[in-house]
C-alpha cells in the first residue's frame, strides 16, 4: 500500500533540518521531527524509510509519524516542526465562575 502522505524535501528544507539536527541546541521533539522528515524525505536525495522504520529507530510511534507527516504535507515545515498554538483557551471565565461558586458554596448534606 502506498504511503498516504508523501514527504519530499527541497534541498533548502533539506538543509536547514540537518542543520537542525546538527546544532546540538535543539528540543528534544524539535530534533524528533527534524529527524523524522529526514527519514521519511522520498526525494531524489532523501532516505525514503518506511513509517515503521522510522518509529522504531527515534523511539516513537507509527501514528504520530503519520501525523508529522500529515502536518507537513497540509500545512508546512514550521507547523510540522513546532506544535500548533491552542485555538481555544483551556478554562474561560464562565467556567472559573462555576468553580468558585462550587468551591464557595457549603457542602451537600450529609458531608463535610
Amino acid at each position: 500500500m502506498p504511503p498516504r502522505y508523501r514527504v519530499t524535501l527541497t534541498k533548502e528544507e533539506r538543509e536547514d533540518l540537518e542543520t537542525l539536527t546538527r546544532s546540538g541546541k535543539t528540543h528534544a521533539k524539535r530534533f524528533i521531527h527534524a529527524s523524522a522528515l529526514l527519514l521519511c524525505d522520498a526525494s531524489e536525495d532523501g532516505l525514503s524509510w518506511n513509517v515503521a522504520d522510522v518509529a522504531t529507530t527515534l523511539g516513537v510511534t507509527s501514528r504520530m509519524i503519520e501525523h508529522l507527516k500529515k502536518r507537513f504535507v497540509k500545512d508546512g515545515i514550521e507547523v510540522a516542526l513546532n506544535r500548533k498554538p491552542r485555538e481555544k483557551p483551556p478554562f474561560d471565565g464562565a467556567f472559573d465562575a462555576r468553580l468558585i461558586a462550587l468551591v464557595c458554596s457549603s457542602a451537600p448534606e450529609g458531608r463535610q
